[in-house]
Parts: structure tokens; C-alpha cells; sequence
């Protein structure tokens, strides 16, 4: 499903307008569909209060309105401000029927609390996409009777009160929104998107498959991106992967790397450390092989073991870089060693990042391709930018970085997107606060290195194992709270997190 910003979805009307699909036909197959969704979802719903505003969002609310009367429907529309735009002026007739109850708020403040008390359904048409700042107080007035109702609480778009800069203080809280042609980014991005509800687009009759960048996909459309597991094959059909990872002072992102890529379906995951982990790593992954490697005096693998480790990398179709890893000399020169030498899929994580950060040239002549996995702070090395200028444009800086360097970028943390080198950038929708904690990101490293081992195109792999790893966050919180759920934990559930990819739920 296509995401679309404002300014975009405005220019994308403007290209249908001068096409000869006017803003008034577009507000009415907007409204229609909305009307003939509450029809078919809320059939019981016999009183209807429809919220709105001045602009379109406002206009889509009449031809809600009408419908619904039409459908004979006990409907009341409030409308929040009283000098409508010259469009609705123009068009209220045609827009609204003349059987529905018409208030205006405050004016009619005791009939308006009257018949939303007393609404079954409340459509919010007050704002939509058009909104920023702080809510006004008739608007807030109302929102705050809204939320003591009963009545199901629809949105046309997106809530009242709630922008990309933030939600205003007594935003509507949806049960559901209707978003009209594509879906936006508040309707996906936590926390934002807990105002919403259940979000299902309606159609327009506006073609925008020539729009190219921002989407999210389903569990169903992410399922269909699994790589196939044929039944006659053996444990060489679904892939090797290699894990290069772990120092003396942190053996445990080997660890939890290697767990990761066993639970996401690698036929053979082979685990290189430096030997002084030895015995630790050994009892942790015993289906790995394991590699030991020399330790330098800094407690990574030592440089002198590049050749090595390209020469045994050869046979693995996907090698982890940099969990746990080191920033000291040796890794620098394994990085370097790798990316003139590996043919497969490289993803580099943690450490990896840091080392890569401080030698970007690297990527130029890269021999393999390449998945980076940053978090903000280690994007922040990457790029030069602060972390609070990722964070405002997090798929912006993800796809200006993956095009500029011909890499798959997957830019962690609260919505997690990934990004192509042509350009598109998905948003992922699953994740927990229970991911917040050390350990979390190697996770993902594993099960991204094991899907893209499995014949996992790099993108494909990428978005999966940002879903997976998220749901799995989602499933851990729920059974042990955020606060007590361990990395462990989470590994435990990645089961059920590909479960629920196969249920679509």
C-alpha cells in the first residue's frame, strides 16, 4: 500500500483535476465510498452524527451525509465553522441533502452534545490532511464530548488534531479511519497511528501506481516475499549463512546473531569468532559450525585472519559483518578484505557500521551487495547529519543514502524503514518498546543474513525481517511487559511471529 505526504497526494489531485476528474467529482466518490463502507460494516448503526470542517475533509463529510440519509439513516451533521470555503459554498446544495439535520457548533452547542450522546456512529470530517498545530477549543469542546460517547468513531483520513508534527492536546481517537486514496504516514507511524484505529483505504478513482517511494505491505503481500521451501530439498537447499561477530568482551552478539539466523529457516548458519569465545559460543549455538578464529591483543579477530575468512565466506551465500565485532584496526582491515572480495549479500551491522563509517570509500567498489542496518546513532556516522535531522525525515535520509552509495539500507527504530538503491522505502508497521534493549538489533542482523542465505531477494529480506522482528517484539511484550521481556525472549517468539505472518494476521 502506497504512502503518500500531503503535498504529493495534493499534486496527485491536481493531475487528476486537469485530467478532467474535478475536486468536486473527487469529493463525491470520496464520500460515497465512505457512506457505502459505514453501509456495509455498520449496519445496525440507525443515528449518525457526521463532524465538519471548512475544507474538502468537510465536503467529503456532506456527501457522507447525503448517503447515509439517502439510506434512511438518522443523521445529524455539526458543522464546526460557520464560513465554509467558496468550494463548499458553491456546492453545499449538491452536496448535502436538504432531509439532514444541519447544526453549527457552538452556536447549537445543546443540540450538537444532544445528538452525539446519542449518536451510533460519529464521523470526524473536520480536518483530514489539511491539519497542523493545536486543535481549536470548539473543536477540542467537541472531540472531548466525542470520546465520552459510545457511538463508533470513524475518521475521514485522519483524526482531528492529530499532523506529522505531533497530536494535539484532545485529539479525536478513532476507532477506524477511512483514508482516502492511499494511506498516510500518521495512519502508520507509532504512536501516531493509535488514534486511527483500523485504518482501510477507499478509493477514488485516481491512478497512482506512477508514484514511486513510501509503502508498507501486509502480512498477506509480506508472506508472499518468503522464499519458497520446496518439499523435496535438504538443509544446502534453503541456504548458508555466515555470522561474523563477537570479541572477547562481547561474545553475546555472536550469540544472539547466530540464534536469529537458526529461528529464520537457514538450512546451516557457520558462527566466526575470535578464539578466546570459543568455549562460550560453542555451548550457546551448538547447531552452528563454528569457526574460531586468532585473537588479536585488542580481543577481535586478528587482521592476519582476512584472507582466511575471505577464503571460507566463499561458500555462504549471505555473511553477517560487525555484531559485537570491535572498531579497532583488525576489523577495519577484515571490512575492507570482504567488500574487494565476497560475491554474496554482506549485511553489516553494530561495529561493522562504525568501522564503515570512517571508511565510506569501501563502498565504491564494492564486489558484493551490500545491507547496512543502522540505528539513528550510528546513521548519524554515515551521514554527518544529527540524529535529530534522521529522525525528522527518517525515509528521506534512508533512500538518499541507499541511492548515493548502491545500497539496502535499514534504518532502525520506531518504525523501522528499509530502502532500495532505485528509490522505494518501505515503513514498518510491527515493533514493541520491549525491542529497546542491547541485544535487539544483532537479533535482526540473524534473521535478515538467514532469509537473504534462503534465495530472499535483498529487499524482500530486509522488509521481512523488520515485520518479524517487530511482531516478535509485540508477541514478547505481551506475554512478559516491556520491561521484563529479555532478547532471549524475543528470540523464543520469532515462532510465533512467523505464525501470524502465514495467518495474516
Amino acid at each position: 500500500m502506497i504512502i503518500l505526504a500531503p503535498e504529493k497526494i495534493k499534486a496527485v489531485e491536481k493531475r487528476a483535476n486537469d485530467a478532467g476528474l474535478s475536486y468536486m467529482r473527487m469529493m463525491e466518490k470520496a464520500g460515497r465510498g465512505c457512506a457505502e463502507y459505514i453501509l456495509k460494516n455498520h449496519r445496525s448503526a440507525q443515528k449518525a452524527v457526521i463532524l465538519c470542517g471548512k475544507g474538502k475533509n468537510g465536503g467529503d463529510g456532506f456527501v457522507i451525509a447525503r448517503h447515509l440519509t439517502a439510506a434512511c439513516k438518522f443523521v445529524t451533521v455539526i458543522k464546526l465553522f460557520d464560513a465554509p470555503s467558496d468550494l463548499l459554498s458553491e456546492s453545499r446544495r449538491e452536496l448535502l441533502s436538504s432531509d439532514t439535520e444541519m447544526l453549527v457548533f457552538p452556536a447549537d452547542r445543546a443540540r450538537a452534545a444532544d445528538a452525539i450522546s446519542k449518536a451510533d456512529i460519529i464521523v470526524d470530517a473536520v480536518f483530514g490532511i489539511g491539519f497542523s498545530g493545536q486543535l481549536p477549543a470548539d473543536v477540542k469542546e467537541v472531540n472531548r464530548l466525542c470520546m465520552r460517547s459510545d457511538a463508533v468513531k470513524t475518521a475521514i483520513d485522519l483524526p482531528s488534531g492529530l499532523s506529522a508534527n505531533g497530536i494535539s492536546e484532545d485529539c479525536f481517537k478513532a476507532d477506524e479511519t477511512l483514508s482516502m486514496l492511499c494511506l498516510k504516514k500518521e495512519q502508520v507511524y507509532k504512536p501516531f497511528s493509535s488514534f486511527c484505529g483500523k485504518v482501510t483505504v477507499i478509493p477514488i478513482g485516481i491512478d497512482i501506481s506512477f508514484t514511486k517511494g513510501v509503502f508498507t505491505l501486509t502480512p498477506p503481500e509480506l508472506r508472499e516475499r518468503l522464499p519458497v521451501r520446496p518439499f523435496d530439498s535438504n538443509k544446502g537447499t534453503f541456504g548458508k549463512a555466515a555470522i561474523i561477530a563477537g570479541s572477547k568482551n562481547m561474545p553475546g552478539a555472536a550469540i544472539i546473531a547466530a540464534k536469529g539466523a537458526v529461528s529464520s529457516g537457514a538450512g546451516l548458519v557457520c558462527v566466526m569468532y575470535p578464539d578466546v569465545c570459543r568455549e562460550i559460543i560453542c555451548s550457546a549455538v551448538p547447531e552452528c559450525i563454528h569457526e574460531p578464529l586468532l585473537t588479536d591483543g585488542n580481543g577481535m579477530i586478528d587482521a592476519l585472519e582476512a584472507e582466511t575468512v575471505a577464503n571460507k565466506t566463499e561458500k555462504y551465500g549471505a555473511v553477517a559483518f560487525g555484531c559485537g565485532l570491535g572498531t579497532g584496526n583488525s576489523g577495519a582491515v577484515l571490512l575492507e578484505t570482504l567488500l574487494r572480495t565476497y560475491r554474496g549479500t554482506l549485511i553489516i551491522d553494530a561495529d561493522g557500521i562504525n568501522i564503515l563509517a570512517k571508511h565510506i570509500d569501501l563502498l565504491k567498489n564494492a564486489s558484493c551487495t551490500v545491507l547496512l542496518t543502522p540505528h539513528p546513532g550510528e546513521m548519524s556516522r554515515l551521514t554527518g547529519k544529527t540524529i535529530s535531522e534522521i529522525n525528522a525525515d527518517r525515509e528521506h535520509t534512508a533512500a538518499e543514502f541507499a541511492q548515493k552509495h548502491n545500497v539496502y539500507v535499514l534504518l532502525k527504530g520506531a518504525n523501522t524503514v528499509a530502502a532500495s538503491p532505485s528509490g522505494e522505502v518501505f515503513i514498518n508497521t510491527s515493533g514493541s518498546t520491549a525491542l529497546s534493549r542491547g541485544g535487539s538489533g544483532d537479533l535482526l542482523t540473524g534473521i535478515a543474513t538467514a532469509l537473504t542465505a534462503e534465495g530472499a531477494a535483498p529487499f524482500d529480506a530486509l522488509m521481512l525481517a523488520a515485520f518479524l522482528h517487530g511482531r516478535a517484539g509485540e508477541i514478547a511484550e505481551k506475554r512478559f511487559t516491556p520491561y521484563a521481556a529479555t532478547v532471549q525472549h524475543i528470540t523464543d517468539c520469532l515462532p510465533e511471529a512467523f505464525l501470524q505472518l502465514f495467518e495474516g494476521q
